[in-house]
């Protein structure tokens, strides 16, 4: 495969964006949960980043919101899910100022 010099109309997330991303992450789902340590398909779905929706917005210099929203119709058929997303504002310095549902 050769990779393009260019990516044309790609999603840029800046430096900040990706690091209030990072903090999100490792709150939302710690990286010892892993999907083959998961005992129910849908534990193991909503262990998987593949099944997981993500939104980063910068509302300003120093204010970062994250949003994660399973997607367990894409993990197969019959899984159900009531609750499991997740918000969170960021600041600049990558602290957590609020998470909630």
């Amino acid at each position: 495969m050769k990779i393009p010099g260019q990516i044309e109309g790609g999603v840029k997330l800046t430096g900040p964006m990706m690091a209030a991303l990072k903090v999100a992450m490792a709150d939302f789902r710690p990286p010892w949960i892993a999907p083959e340590k998961q005992d129910t398909p849908e534990g193991k779905c909503l262990a998987d980043w593949r099944y997981i929706d993500t939104r980063v917005v910068q509302a300003s210099d120093d204010l970062f919101y994250v949003t994660f929203s399973p997607n367990l119709s894409a993990c197969g058929p019959g899984l159900v899910l009531l609750d499991g997303g997740a918000v969170y504002a960021i600041d600049g310095q990558g602290r957590i100022l609020a998470a909630g549902e």
